[in-house]
């Protein structure tokens, strides 16, 4: 996290050093850091005249990895991307706690009481209203201000954001981009969608047709449904490129799809290297042509579609 200006530690509640310079926190999962989350930043920032007695509490993995698995959503931002977009609000720290069977078994008062043991100068705490916290998510905003009379801290409690009438949360974001509705996650997001994934070695097909492309592995977040999009990827630079999220069904049909992705006016080696896909655009399905010359007819239009695209004035 080097190129973070504040400060990001991964840490156990159990473990974690006392932070008395931090006297305001918010604390939340945070998946997307969406308007929504920032507007709880917002509220959480302008307590202090000096944003670094602010800190970010966020967890890792998600709790719902741990209690049911098998409900766990997929995710809108890796870890990393979390914590330098929480970063960027402001706060003078920003602690990533693991959350784990201990912490999970953790009632409403002990969950606070550990948090009150890390920052023991604790004057406020600002969170979204559907906030839950403690076994069993027994705890929510009247049981926040309950531990806080005790505690010595105030609650504040941030009504959701609405947009169109209805809440901007991460459920909807994610319907979003199942739908490839793209203009309304970016809305809700405040920036484009952005997948990260690292650059494995491939099968070469695409290199032999006149196209190389990026296979990305590694990929921990929500992709949208299978399919060839213009995007951008960003590597040292960005570039236009054309993704094909699918199992090619030319050379074969893979049993799992596969995001591959050429950039370009790219020249280089991108072995190993970590790429960011966003600003997505839905070109056309994905389907089997009857050979190479009618797949690389294709592949040419889809170019000259993805730079018509991002040609265009905003």
């Amino acid at each position: 996290m080097d190129e973070l200006s504040r400060e990001a530690l991964t840490v156990s509640l159990f473990e974690a050093d006392p932070r008395p310079e931090i006297r305001h926190i918010s604390i939340g999962f945070f998946d997307g850091v969406h308007r929504g989350h920032q507007e709880v930043l917002r509220q959480l920032l302008v307590l202090p005249p000096d944003p670094s007695a602010c800190g970010v509490l966020t967890f890792e993995p998600h709790p719902l990895a741990v209690i049911r698995p098998e409900e766990a959503p997929p995710r809108l931002t890796t870890p990393a991307q979390k914590v330098r977009l929480l970063a960027a609000a402001g706060p003078g720290l920003v602690l990533v706690v693991r959350f784990d069977g201990k912490l999970r078994e953790l009632s409403s008062k002990l969950f606070f009481e550990r948090i009150v043991r890390i920052f023991p100068n604790l004057r406020t705490v600002v969170v979204g209203q559907d906030f839950r916290f403690g076994r069993g998510a027994e705890g929510d905003a009247e049981r926040l201000r309950e531990l806080g009379s005790r505690l010595g801290f105030a609650a504040r409690i941030v009504p959701p954001l609405l947009d169109g009438g209805s809440r901007v949360a991460s459920s909807r974001i994610r319907q979003a981009i199942r739908e490839r509705r793209f203009g309304d996650a970016e809305r809700w997001l405040g920036r484009s969608y952005a997948v990260l994934g690292r650059v494995a070695p491939g099968a070469g097909m695409g290199r032999q047709i006149g196209s190389p492309t990026a296979n990305l592995t590694g990929i921990s977040q929500l992709l949208p449904p299978e399919g060839v999009y213009a995007c951008q990827a960003r590597v040292s630079d960005v570039f236009p490129a054309v993704a094909n999220y699918g199992r090619r069904p030319t050379f074969g049909r893979d049993s799992l799809p596969r995001l591959e992705v050429h950039l370009l006016d790219f020249a280089g080696d991108l072995s190993g290297a970590e790429i960011e896909v966003s600003h997505w655009h839905f070109l056309r399905e994905e389907r089997r042509f009857a050979g190479v010359d009618e797949l690389r007819a294709q592949i040419a239009h889809d170019v000259a579609q993805a730079r018509n695209h991002f040609a265009q004035p905003d």
